[in-house]
């Protein structure tokens, strides 16, 4: 799955030691306009999916550790490194799920960005 594919959750992780369940978008695209349009219908789309409760519904032992204070984040793995434009989207983006009660974390989808002129 890929950020294209906007009403999609790509995947969701627990990480029961560090209490946070992580919801990842796979991005494969180059930074545009359009690349920017597609990451914020799937933004809206994850914290629709954590906020409606349907994360609960697909993993049901979630609720109990919501409770024990578990946090969710949404983390965007890339495979090209954000522009200056893409990074105030991203900053915008971040304090909105930060007011949401989440987290965004935004990195290199391998351990680091590939070179768009390849």
């Amino acid at each position: 799955m890929t950020v294209e594919q906007t009403e999609l959750i790509d995947s969701v992780s627990l990480d029961q030691a560090g209490a946070v369940c992580t919801l990842a978008i796979i991005d494969d695209l180059v930074w545009d306009d359009l690349h920017l349009q597609l990451l914020q219908t799937k933004l809206n789309t994850c914290l629709r999916y954590i906020e409606s409760g349907e994360i609960f519904v697909a993993y049901p032992a979630l609720q109990e550790l919501v409770e024990q204070g578990l946090d969710f984040a949404i983390e965007l793995r890339c495979i090209y490194a954000p522009g200056s434009h893409a990074n105030l989207f991203l900053e915008s983006a971040g304090n909105i799920i930060r007011d949401a009660g989440y987290i965004l974390r935004v990195g290199p989808l391998g351990s680091d960005y590939a070179d768009e002129a390849l």
